[in-house]
């Protein structure tokens, strides 16, 4: 599938992507609240957000400082550009989602909700140290340039960049982008399960419908406000996104052609050197480092925003059901006290 075709379909899922964090960021700013919502869940996504946008802008601002050679094969293409661009809206909006839950995030102990929130960004901000900060400061300043050539060097010059490339690739990599969102999901599964069965109701023991109609008043007050329950209210919205983010992991294998990213910093073999056979599991690493782990977290952020939309929803029905059955229990014993004062009155 060539890039002429693959164009149009990645602006409609970068729209769509876009468009899947506007429902949640609506939500949590109308409540006010985040109950429900865990903190690792929002940050191990946030950070693999964050690594898949220090790889999409390393690799472009290379093969737009590459394409600037006069002989040079290689040019960015606006392809390259919608990448860019929904990888890095994608962590914006990941962000914004992610400091309105810390905002509103109910606080249990003010001393220690504050301590658990500064040490929160604090872990965030010194990943950042080690992903955007450095990468800003290379496109931007000429501070890693080598003595020999220290104004307005090329960028794969420089040292930090192959450096910090290899450090991500071989060791945060799979760490950041399988490792902490999977165990994300998991804990936001956890506290998903644990408040189903919190909000279960209890069963009444010990109680006649006769002697529930004398105790029920006529007009009895109204029970208190509960908190919203939040992962109800993203049910769906979870499950829109997963389902576009499905799409886009499938789209990302036609975005991201093979050998495109390892030709921006490796020299092509010689065209006489046969190539020795590797190994699948070699080929699938090579794969996944350098080209697939867009598709590889994109299909894990899918799975797990489906099964977290599925406990929402089941949830949600249930929740309705048990209102339903409620209010039909009330009507009868209303009922029941109805006849309950007319035989009174008749007898009387």
């Amino acid at each position: 599938m060539g890039r002429t075709l693959v164009f149009p379909f990645s602006l409609i899922i970068l729209a769509l992507t876009w468009a899947s964090f506007i429902p949640q960021i609506k939500h949590v700013w109308q409540t006010k609240d985040s109950r429900g919502i865990s903190t690792a869940y929002l940050l191990f996504n946030l950070l693999c957000i964050t690594e898949h946008g220090f790889f999409q802008s390393l690799d472009t601002a290379c093969l737009w400082n590459i394409s600037k050679f006069p002989s040079s094969p290689f040019s960015v293409y606006p392809l390259d550009w919608a990448n860019l661009a929904q990888v890095l809206g994608d962590w914006v909006l990941s962000n914004v989602l992610f400091l309105l839950c810390l905002y509103y995030s109910p606080p249990t102990r003010p001393h220690r909700h504050r301590l658990r929130i500064l040490l929160i960004l604090a872990l965030y901000s010194f990943f950042l140290l080690f992903t955007l900060v450095p990468l800003i400061l290379d496109l931007t300043t000429d501070v890693f340039c080598p003595p020999n050539n220290p104004h307005d060097c090329p960028l794969p010059e420089r040292d930090v960049v192959p450096f910090l490339r290899g450090i991500h690739c071989f060791f945060l990599l799979p760490i950041t982008t399988v490792i902490l969102p999977v165990l994300g999901f998991y804990k936001q599964a956890q506290r998903q399960r644990r408040q189903r069965k919190q909000g279960q109701p209890r069963r009444q023991h010990h109680q006649e419908p006769r002697e529930q109609a004398i105790m029920i008043p006529p007009s009895h007050p109204p029970s208190p406000t509960t908190p919203t329950d939040l992962n109800r209210l993203l049910a769906r919205s979870r499950l829109f996104q997963a389902a576009i983010f499905a799409l886009s992991a499938i789209l990302w294998i036609f975005r991201l052609p093979p050998g495109q990213q390892e030709r921006a910093y490796d020299p092509p073999p010689p065209p006489d050197e046969p190539l020795p056979p590797q190994p699948w599991l070699l080929v699938f690493l090579h794969w996944w480092i350098f080209m697939g782990y867009m598709t590889v977290d994109e299909v894990i952020f899918a799975v797990g925003q489906g099964v977290l939309g599925y406990l929402g929803l089941r949830k949600a029905i249930a929740a309705e059901g048990r209102s339903e059955g409620e209010e039909e229990a009330e009507r009868r014993v209303l009922l029941v006290a109805a006849e309950e004062r007319s035989t009174y009155g008749s007898e009387s």
